[in-house]
């Protein structure tokens, strides 16, 4: 529960955009509560729009750009920091997802994060969890989607994060491709996901956990056919039932199921052969359906920004105490690298610090492997692994960085919402390099000034190199790494701590 007063909180925008729907949810917090003002859907079927290349066909990309272009009044009348939108399994997997996320984003006036699968079962999690009252003991979360499963094992916390790569869209795509509902296909369907679970029940154990909850589309269908046929929860003796009646159809245009929405006739039978082989493969006996799933969480973990309980900070102390990190080192790159930034940039941007703080906190992770090119290990870490609260985008920045705080500069390639920061990296070795006694005190007198494009002057005090010699040296080399990419940096060494 967010913590905040009797006053209503500002409007908190979420932006779902799953492989077979996209969702939009706008809420705000009453005495601490969710309260949901409005929300929207479009089914738009991405994943059914991956082509055998890999790419996104052209059909998807105009389904969804539509979808945006009708969401974007609403996202345009909020502050960009009190909006998320996140992209999953389809935007993940297309090869060409490059280029159009550039018209998506704007077509919806907003920038689209690109989320992993573990950071999307955190964030269905974190909404499902505020839909039950606090339990003693273990539940387990579930979520299928149009291309990935998420299976989430927890208690007040998530505790175990699952993605598998199968979701409603994608197997009914794999086994009925031809519309024909065949008991065979169906057997087939079942047992693929099966195998993809095999692995994950063994570590699980079907006694871990006091309660099982679903989420989302194909879930929530299930759940409202068998609340027609007077069945509240989801077992798998309503599974088999809704099976048999389903198999019964020639084919999938001919469906007609009370409860069963039309939009979601047509991706029932893939979702129904997943939700079989979770219950038979996890042993499952019940499940309860929830109304939350991944944007009430995106909502929650935005509004957790704004009361001191961002999951990336979280993160970030969690790397840092794994990879033992001198705190008080990475508190003084980040407090000089901040202080030269702000000083080409002026009244720099609160996202802009914080990267060059996060990217100091981690530059020294790598030490854990090798003192030799630990940047390029700490570079690595951070590229590939799983970082619950941030993108994608977020992380490749940040790999970036830390692997050009030292040594040669490494130009590497831009991707979607990434661009190479050369001033952040700028800033970020300067500061390194200053601090590299490990010492607190900086010179007096210590400037860095924007001559123009690539183009930068920088000017310490009289007297204070000709106390650090080192860092002279430092400086000159420094300035030679930087005229290998055609950038300049003067060094005025003899500026007065008065001027």
């Amino acid at each position: 529960m967010i913590d905040v007063d009797d006053r209503s909180e500002p409007n908190y925008l979420a932006l779902d955009l799953g492989s077979n729907s996209f969702h939009l949810l706008l809420a705000t917090f009453r005495e601490g509560k969710m309260v949901r003002l409005d929300r929207r859907k479009e089914t738009v079927r991405l994943a059914s729009g991956l082509e055998a290349d890999g790419g996104l066909s052209s059909q998807a990309q105009e389904r969804a750009l539509k979808a945006l272009h009708g969401f974007s009044p609403m996202v345009v009348d909020l502050p960009p920091a009190r909006v998320r939108a996140v992209g999953t399994n389809t935007l993940r997997a297309a090869k060409n997802s490059f280029e159009f996320l550039r018209r998506a984003e704007q077509a919806l006036g907003h920038r689209i994060d690109i989320i992993s699968g573990i950071e999307e079962a955190r964030l269905i999690y974190l909404g499902v969890s505020r839909d039950l009252a606090p339990g003693e003991g273990q539940r387990l979360v579930v979520d299928i989607g149009g291309g990935s499963t998420e299976v989430v094992l927890g208690d007040t916390v998530p505790r175990r994060l699952e993605s598998l790569y199968m979701g409603c869209v994608s197997y009914s795509l794999r086994f009925f491709a031809d519309g024909k509902l065949r008991k065979s296909a169906y057997r087939r369907a079942v047992r693929a996901a099966r195998r993809e679970l095999l692995s994950l029940a063994g570590q699980l154990g079907n006694d871990s956990w006091q309660e099982v909850v679903g989420s989302s589309g194909t879930i929530r269908a299930i759940g409202s056919i068998l609340a027609v046929r007077g069945q509240p929860t989801i077992t798998l003796r309503g599974i088999q039932e809704i099976r048999d009646v389903l198999l019964a159809f020639d084919d999938i245009a001919g469906i007609d199921l009370p409860g069963l929405s039309e939009e979601r006739s047509s991706v029932i039978a893939g979702g129904l052969a997943i939700l079989e082989a979770l219950f038979r493969e996890l042993g499952l006996e019940q499940m309860q359906v929830s109304d939350y799933a991944i944007r009430e969480g995106i909502v929650h973990d935005l509004a957790g920004r704004f009361h001191q309980r961002d999951k990336r900070q979280e993160t970030l102390e969690g790397m840092m105490k794994s990879y033992h990190v001198d705190v008080n080192q990475a508190q003084r790159v980040g407090k000089a690298a901040v202080g030269l930034w702000q000083q080409i940039a002026g009244p720099a941007d609160g996202a802009d610090c914080e990267m060059l703080r996060w990217a100091a906190d981690l530059h020294e992770i790598g030490l854990a492997i090798s003192h030799a090119g630990y940047q390029r290990h700490g570079a690595y870490i951070l590229q590939h692994a799983d970082l619950p609260g941030f993108s994608r985008q977020e992380q490749q920045l940040l790999a970036f960085l830390v692997l050009n705080h030292r040594r040669k500069l490494k130009p590497v390639s831009a991707a979607y919402g990434f661009e190479p920061d050369w001033e952040k990296v700028l800033c970020l070795r300067l500061a390194c390099i200053f601090t590299r006694s490990r010492h607190d005190k900086l010179p007096d007198a210590l400037r860095l000034v924007r001559l123009g494009d690539k183009r930068f002057s920088l000017s310490v005090e009289d007297g204070w190199l000709e106390q650090h010699s080192l860092v002279e040296d430092d400086l000159q080399s420094e300035a030679r790494q930087w005229k290998r990419l055609d950038w300049v940096l003067e060094l005025e060494m003899g500026a007065s701590a008065g001027d």
